[in-house]
């Protein structure tokens, strides 16, 4: 089912400065609540980005937030075309990238409720760290590259980039807590088109340093055709997906590249529903249990189980809100939980989480259902039910359980009664 900064997701016709809102909501109705936003700085290789310009990346981002999805974001200087024309390619000078990075970072952080995850860009083709023309992939540029992005991203926010060799250089010093991977032609060949050595015990190393990294970081990516890797030989099958999938705790896959060599043969295989339900989180309530009367202005304690049956954990904070709503009234009540973070629902695990909220000292006494919200925390997205995570599980009408899209969260199929405390 749909969720947020998770799946498949739609590559933005359009750079995001002119990204057409009419594609987005189109989108959003068709399931899909990731879309990959390509900044293009190929105009000002060698220049200052105008105001102007910015502007419109803010409109952007503003779309994108009223469309209901969120953004995948990679800045470039140019994008070749197909996998053999890249070699030509040209990026920007050092001070240039540093100057564009210090001008969008307003920007980023201004955005970054509407922001899954960044990929780094800017250097070489297609923004993929390789065949630069201005030697930023040598290892002093580099570095300093990662360090201006990671100062630019938004301080919650992951940035993905492309090569093992480089995140493991940078994972064994400091500020790499932030740093995650994205594999931009993942099962296309045994090196994946170059991301990995050509040398078996290298290669080895570098995808269960990779493999580590997704237990914190979020993967994600496109698969790709292999036609710049003479004798590839793609892994296409259901087996690999699913076993690479969770391995590396996939959380994004594009949905429309390379389809004919991968995504047609897992549902010909009839696998593509479930790599579309595996990928990122995917959580399920087991059970839920809590006292059924209550003193309004007392703490109100909810014990649930929740199931992480996807291949990664969510990356990026969320709320965790119990909500009372008066059967009599409809009237709801919010309650705030502290102390609990989704993003420690590992997968493949079932996690028995305590939830107290404080009931408001001024609530009326009366019957409450209860349900559970996961909210984003953004002031612009919290109270906006698409953003919000829903639970895995199927209505049930005999549990009185399921999904409100209006609030959006799930209904517990339970009650506590709310008193009033005693006078005298």
């Amino acid at each position: 089912m749909p969720n947020p900064e998770r799946g498949f997701y739609r590559a933005g016709q359009g750079d995001l400065e002119r990204i057409d809102p009419a594609f987005l909501e189109a989108a959003y109705r068709d399931g899909y609540r990731l879309i990959y936003a390509r900044i293009n700085l190929e105009p000002y290789r060698t220049g200052t980005l105008p105001r102007t310009y910015l502007d419109k990346l803010d409109a952007g981002f503003a779309a994108a937030r009223r469309a209901g999805v969120k953004l995948i974001v990679r800045a470039v200087y140019n994008y070749p075309r197909g996998e053999t024309q890249y070699r030509d390619a040209k990026d920007a000078a050092l001070p240039v990238v540093l100057e564009h990075l210090s001008q969008l970072k307003p920007v980023l952080r201004a955005n970054d409720d509407v922001i899954a995850y960044l990929q780094a860009g800017f250097v070489g083709a297609w923004g993929e760290w390789h065949t630069s023309s201005n030697g930023l992939t040598e290892p002093a540029a580099r570095t300093t590259i990662k360090d201006a992005l990671l100062a630019a991203a938004p301080s919650d926010r992951f940035v993905q980039f492309r090569y093992p060799p480089y995140i493991q250089a940078w994972t064994a010093t400091q500020n790499a807590a932030r740093i995650g991977f994205h594999n931009d032609c993942f099962l296309a060949s045994g090196t994946d088109v170059g991301t990995y050595s050509d040398d078996p015990k290298a290669r080895a190393a570098e995808q269960a340093d990779m493999d580590r990294l997704g237990d914190a970081a979020p993967f994600g990516g496109e698969t790709c055709n292999p036609a710049d890797d003479k004798g590839a030989t793609p892994r296409t099958r259901c087996a690999d997906i699913l076993g690479e999938g969770a391995r590396y705790n996939l959380t994004y896959l594009n949905a429309d590249y390379y389809r004919r060599m991968f995504h047609d043969a897992w549902r010909t295989s009839g696998c593509s529903e479930e790599v579309a339900a595996r990928m990122g989180y995917r959580l399920r309530l087991i059970d839920a249990a809590h006292s059924g009367r209550i003193v309004a202005g007392e703490a109100l304690t909810v014990t649930v189980t929740i199931r992480n049956d996807g291949w990664a954990k969510p990356y990026n904070p969320r709320r965790v809100e119990i909500l009372l709503r008066d059967r009599a009234t409809g009237t709801v009540q919010r309650l705030p939980v502290e102390a609990v973070d989704p993003r420690d629902w590992l997968p493949g695990a079932d996690h028995r989480v305590r939830l107290a909220a404080a009931a408001p000292r001024d609530v009326p006494a009366g019957t409450y259902d209860l349900l559970l919200a996961l909210p984003d925390p953004g002031s612009r997205l919290r109270d906006d039910p698409r953003f919000s995570i829903r639970l895995a599980n199927a209505d049930d009408s005999a549990k009185a359980q399921g999904w409100d899209a209006a609030l959006g969260a799930f209904r517990l199929g339970t009650s506590v009664q709310v008193e009033r405390t005693p006078v005298g």
